[in-house]
């Protein structure tokens, strides 16, 4: 389990990358706001697929790939909070 600080820094994280991709996100004025809340997530979800995936193929190579449980586990817990919008 992560602690405060770093739940902290997950919600911050999770609304940051929502409020990014918001703009970009199809309008609710065209396809209502379902639409719109479900373009944004998508967006802000592949941004954190990405950073995953960018720390898991640099570190995997190295011994450093054991220990970076609580970076994993951060992106993970970003993700949930972003499914949370």
């Amino acid at each position: 389990m992560l602690n405060r600080y770093i739940m902290n820094s997950v919600k911050e994280k999770a609304k940051e990358l929502y409020n990014k991709f918001n703009p970009h996100a199809l309008t609710k004025n065209f396809y209502g706001d379902d639409i719109e809340i479900q373009s944004t997530k998508i967006c802000a979800l592949l941004a954190v697929e990405e950073a995953y995936n960018a720390l898991y193929n640099y570190l995997k190579d190295t011994d450093e790939l054991q220990n970076a449980d609580r970076e994993f586990a951060y992106w993970e817990e970003v993700e949930k909070e972003i499914h949370n919008y």
